[in-house]
């Protein structure tokens, strides 16, 4: 219906814009709020939010790919444009961390995770269009990146932890949504082209944290950006040694907190299969060295992978001592042969290490088992 549309596109010139100002407003005295009890009910804040939420979740919702083309050519200029991408994506990114509906209200999550993913994938050319290559914005694909982390991992959308008839459900009316957006994200990677080396080290840890979500096509879709970044670092330095140090240490960070599983071991032993031949990207480095460095990596952390995971495993279950400190020992001696880190013996506090193995003689990890 043509009046409609008409009035839609009315209701966007007018509200959409003082919805965002209006709630990063109220989300920002919410946040701090947090910080300084007695101050105001965080009830009530929710509530008060919850009703501007439902507005701009109605608008975006009526919105169509024409409303979407119109909104992005009436900015009068980039900085315009700028500005509401990073107001837009803000509150998106606010809807995810703070409690703005009541826990039981499943519906209404999926219903907006849905809204968000159209609308990112409406938003996503106009990003891409106007801010790579040379007029790049950091700050911008950044705050993309981050929401896209963020969506992907939102517990309401951890299939996972639902009983069979209603993950049966949730994907007949809204299919995986992690899945989508992951396919936005990686493709949104790939249209950096030069600009990926900006995010390297900094994304290495948020996506890790998206491969260890447990849906494999999440992860065979995601993994291969390592190689990517892998690729980018050696063509810039002539080495991947800042891929290498962060992906090791936010591995060994991410299995603490309880993720990973026997899956993802195997799934990431798969990446030994990117390492190719690829003479259109190893560029003026020689072919043999890079591969062999990249299989040797990889290989190197699918082991760190089995030795975190049998800690937490060994840790975890009613393992006799002796079990226990060999897990560990294992643990250490990788990190002091393979890895050569060091400064690690000395004990993760997350790892809960015992303090006798950890804080005695680590150049020798091995004589603490022989003399328990």
């Amino acid at each position: 219906d043509t009046s409609v549309q008409e009035e839609v596109e009315m209701m966007v010139e007018s509200l959409l814009d003082v919805l965002l100002q209006t709630l990063l407003s109220i989300m920002s005295k919410s946040q701090s709020q947090e910080a300084v009890r007695g101050q105001r009910c965080p009830q009530c804040t929710a509530e008060i939010t919850g009703e501007y939420v439902s507005c701009l979740l109605s608008l975006l919702r009526q919105m169509t790919d024409i409303h979407f083309q119109h909104l992005m050519e009436n900015f009068q200029s980039k900085e315009e444009l700028k500005e509401f991408l990073l107001k837009i994506l803000c509150v998106f990114r606010n809807l995810m961390k703070l409690s703005i509906f009541p826990r039981d209200w499943n519906i209404m999550r999926l219903l907006t995770s849905n809204i968000i993913l159209t609308t990112a994938q409406y938003l996503s050319p106009a990003l891409h269009k106007n801010f790579t290559e040379a007029e790049f914005d950091f700050k911008v694909w950044n705050s993309y990146f981050s929401l896209a982390v963020l969506y992907i991992n939102q517990p309401s959308l951890q299939l996972e932890n639902l009983s069979p008839a209603k993950r049966k459900k949730v994907l007949d009316k809204y299919g995986d949504m992690r899945v989508m957006m992951t396919y936005e994200l990686f493709s949104m990677w790939q249209n950096l082209g030069e600009n990926k080396i900006h995010f390297i080290p900094g994304m290495i840890g948020p996506f890790l944290g998206v491969t260890l979500v447990p849906q494999v096509e999440v992860r065979n879709i995601m993994i291969p950006i390592f190689h990517d970044m892998m690729d980018w670092e050696q063509r810039k330095n002539g080495n991947f040694k800042q891929v290498e140090a962060e992906l090791i240490d936010k591995l060994d960070s991410l299995v603490s907190e309880g993720k990973g599983d026997e899956n993802y071991r195997e799934l990431f032993g798969l990446l030994t299969q990117l390492f190719g031949p690829y003479p259109s990207l190893l560029e003026k480095i020689e072919q043999e060295t890079w591969r062999e460095t990249g299989i040797s990596f990889v290989t190197s952390v699918t082991r760190l992978m089995e030795r975190l995971l049998d800690y937490r495993d060994c840790m975890k279950g009613d393992e006799t001592e002796n079990k226990k400190i060999g897990c560990t020992v294992n643990l250490l001696n990788f990190y002091k042969s393979e890895i050569n880190k060091e400064e690690m013996l000395a004990g993760k506090g997350c790892w809960e290490i015992p303090q006798a193995i950890a804080c005695s003689t680590p150049m020798d990890p091995e004589a603490h088992f022989l003399q328990s």
